[in-house]
């Protein structure tokens, strides 16, 4: 859960098919231009999953300081730039010192069918095309500047009671489709899709509040760079996958003979003074003949050998083929 120090109490994280995502340091957070921000600041990479569904998780505990006139904290989402309807967490919200309030879809109003319906967030996977057409990088540039980038900000307001709530217009869902060269060599991989359901719900409720710094100051923002686990990796913000290892056969085949001959004799040395080497006589093979024939021409009598005698074995190979 991402949390800043300049403004304690205040939390936020993400999380992806319902399970908090794991929240990575931020790699170029030294190379940012931190001086243009007008407040504090939380830069986090998560890791997304393609198709999986995610929502905001928000809370506001005890060490957050309420200072008078201050009585509701204003949230605002945006999703790829695109805004999305907020809502306030009032200090009467507060239950044992906490409040908690999840953002997971938007409820906008459909004109066709003349209802309100919800739209749910959804990380879609971006399709990257070789088009080289000027027009096209350009328009593309404009999408990924904030593309795979969720950003939350929170300002101090008053609460001043109930409205009617303003008819928010369904968020389309191009296809997301970019020029590689649009990138610039980021490792972008999803966007924001808005799915709807088509089931009409209940209008939303709304209030009106006033800003106690201006709609252009909030007291903290808080972002978060989403990514495949690639690219994730390719933006160096985890470790790659270590090489496997070559194994031990891989290492003998690079030594050379004289390594070869000096780690044998060690094991010969090893295993000798540890007792393991003993010496055993080789059997003695023993052949049964049938007989003895003498190349000499001369027959011999049964039962003796003769030096210069072959001595034919007992078994016979045929080798006429028939």
């Amino acid at each position: 859960m991402a949390v800043l120090e300049d403004v304690p109490g205040i939390e936020v994280t993400v999380q992806v098919a319902g399970i908090d995502a794991a929240e990575y340091e931020d790699p170029n957070a030294s190379e940012q231009d931190v001086a243009g921000a007008n407040c504090p600041t939380s830069t986090k990479y998560i890791e997304c999953i393609d198709g999986a569904e995610f929502a905001i998780k928000t809370r506001v505990t005890g060490d957050y300081r309420w200072s008078h006139p201050v009585t509701a904290l204003n949230w605002d989402f945006r999703m790829d730039d695109k805004s999305t309807r907020g809502y306030v967490i009032r200090r009467g919200d507060m239950v044992n010192g906490v409040a908690t309030k999840t953002k997971a879809d938007d409820t906008v109003y459909c004109s066709h069918t003349k209802q309100w319906i919800r739209q749910r967030f959804q990380f879609s996977a971006v399709d990257v095309v070789d088009d080289a057409k000027k027009d096209r990088i350009e328009d593309d540039t404009k999408i990924a500047k904030h593309l795979g980038m969720i950003q939350v900000r929170i300002y101090r307001c008053i609460y001043l009671g109930h409205r009617a709530s303003s008819f928010r217009k369904p968020t389309t869902s191009n296809k997301l489709e970019l020029a590689e060269k649009s990138l610039k060599g980021k490792a972008i991989s999803h966007g924001t899709s808005f799915l709807s359901s088509g089931k009409g719900v209940p209008a939303p409720t709304s209030c009106n509040i006033s800003y106690l710094d201006g709609r252009d100051k909030p007291i903290a923002t808080f972002r978060f760079h989403y990514r495949s686990r690639d690219a994730l990796k390719r933006e160096m913000v985890i470790p790659r996958s270590p090489s496997p290892s070559p194994g031990p056969k891989r290492e003998v085949a690079r030594m050379s003979r004289a390594e070869l001959e000096r780690l044998a004799g060690e094991r010969l040395v090893q295993l000798q003074r540890d007792g393991n080497i003993k010496e055993e006589r080789k059997p003695s093979l023993k052949r049964e003949f049938k007989e003895v024939v003498d190349l000499s021409g001369e027959t011999e009598r049964p039962g003796k050998s003769s030096r210069t005698a072959l001595e034919i074995p007992e078994e016979v190979i045929d080798l006429t083929d028939d």
